[in-house]
């Protein structure tokens, strides 16, 4: 089926209503439902908080799915109830084929690329407005401990796949602003790595926070 595979394909595939799955982190067993689904992500609602770079295991029993996933990022979506995005990058062939029988059945249909970019700039919008009301500039402190996990995952991820870095880097460049790709070669990292590892987390974490992480990390 087009789409699904090994080719991390954006491609979400979405139900009318969340259906129910279970995120396992730590020894604890937290009920979530699921929003999307893709070959190599998910977005979950749960009433249950979560830490960004969490890891632990997508399970959902319907389709004998069972996967270790990183949470990328979290928020506060409505009162006790939270949305969380996964990354997911290991056994994506199982992923694919949950996919795939969830698509037989007709619990979830296919989305498009104009849905998915629709809803990471209403989740960056909505994190600046929370930043804004907070008072709080991240950018100013330097990443926070989460923030480092996430991108030293996110970059031993792409130096042990460099295919997929080159993927990544060039779906960043297309719809980054000037700014965007200025700021990301603001540091002695290499531009395109900063691209990459900003891409990879769905866009989760400030630019100025990765070339930060990745030049520490460089020093170090």
């Amino acid at each position: 089926m087009p789409g699904l595979g090994q080719d991390r394909s954006t491609a979400r595939f979405a139900p009318e209503r969340p259906f129910p799955a279970t995120f396992n982190a730590s020894g604890i067993t937290i009920p979530v439902g699921i929003r999307d689904l893709s070959v190599n992500g998910a977005q979950i609602e749960h009433a249950q908080s979560i830490r960004p770079a969490t890891q632990g295991r997508l399970s959902i029993d319907s389709v004998e799915l069972n996967v270790p996933a990183i949470v990328i990022w979290s928020r506060l979506a409505a009162v006790d109830r939270y949305r969380s995005g996964l990354r997911i990058d290991d056994q994506l062939d199982v992923v694919a084929a949950a996919i795939r029988e969830l698509l037989r059945r007709g619990l979830v249909a296919k989305g498009t690329d104009t849905l998915r970019r629709k809803q990471q700039a209403l989740l960056e919008r909505e994190q600046a407005i929370a930043r804004q009301v907070s008072g709080t500039a991240p950018v100013q402190g330097g990443p926070s401990t989460e923030q480092i996990t996430l991108i030293r995952h996110g970059r031993e991820r792409l130096q042990s796949h460099p295919e997929e870095a080159i993927k990544w880097y060039h779906r960043a460049r297309v719809t980054a602003s000037e700014d965007q790709v200025r700021m990301a070669g603001s540091g002695r990292v290499n531009r395109e790595d900063v691209l990459a590892v900003w891409e990879y987390l769905e866009r989760s974490v400030d630019l100025r926070h990765i070339v930060r992480a990745l030049e520490s990390s460089t020093a170090s």
